[in-house]
């Protein structure tokens, strides 16, 4: 997929996508619904794949599958509609479930810190959990209606502010709406950084504000599943 890829009224499409999901994350119904206006057109399986991926990455619980669902009902009715004449109503139903939804977001955090592979079991880890006998239609005037929240790492304009990935962490972690709280809030994400770090990925920024974001924290505080109350957090708020 190329970098130049312009949505309905123009803006970049990568743009948009950051929209839609920031949005998401801070209950900001109508931006949401804008960034999903201007993908639904020419990017609609892409905004689908968006929807979905931000319901497991960011909101509590089992919304995945009415996202799934509300895409089926989607393909069902626009199955002959062209571009321009799309019945959107099963797009702002998913919108507006996904900004309502409570929020964590505890998937992203074991994706990025406890699913590399390249770490190897404790024996001690490995003889107590392996089994050894069963192993097997909106418009905005100009961009500079577009929030500040959506240029981050992942978009130019992001990068070339110097935004990072531990930026994206702590803004995007403070930034949801309604929140569920839960086990990962406050994880110092040691797991995924060690990672990047080992593969020489860390950058001078990141390289200097990553002590004072991971000071007090733990990569597990659930200590392998024996301390995940709300109370556990309470110390360690993001500063």
């Amino acid at each position: 997929m190329g970098y130049n890829l312009k949505t309905t009224n123009g803006y970049d499409l990568f743009e948009m996508s950051s929209m839609i999901q920031k949005a998401i994350r801070r209950c900001d119904i109508p931006h949401a619904a804008y960034a999903a206006n201007e993908l639904s057109g020419k990017y609609r399986k892409y905004l689908w794949k968006r929807l979905l991926t931000v319901s497991a990455e960011d909101c509590y619980g089992i919304m995945t599958k009415e996202i799934v669902a509300l895409q089926q009902a989607d393909e069902c009715v626009n199955k002959k509609a062209k571009v321009g004449e799309t019945n959107d109503l099963f797009i702002a139903k998913a919108v507006i479930l996904l900004c309502m939804a409570r929020k964590n977001r505890d998937a992203d955090y074991v994706a990025c810190n406890f699913m590399w592979g390249d770490r190897n079991l404790t024996e001690e880890e490995f003889d107590e959990f392996v089994d050894y006998q069963q192993v097997e239609n909106l418009r905005m005037k100009d961009a500079s209606d577009i929030p500040g929240y959506v240029y981050d790492v992942h978009t130019w304009k992001g990068k070339r502010a110097g935004k990072t990935e531990l930026d994206m962490f702590h803004d995007e972690q403070e930034a949801l709406q309604p929140r569920q709280m839960n086990l990962f809030d406050y994880g110092d994400w040691g797991g995924y950084f060690d990672h990047m770090k080992s593969e020489g990925n860390l950058d001078p920024k990141t390289k200097r504000d990553l002590p004072e974001f991971q000071r007090g924290k733990e990569t597990d505080p659930t200590h392998n599943g024996y301390t995940w109350t709300p109370e556990t957090y309470a110390s360690i708020r993001m500063k």
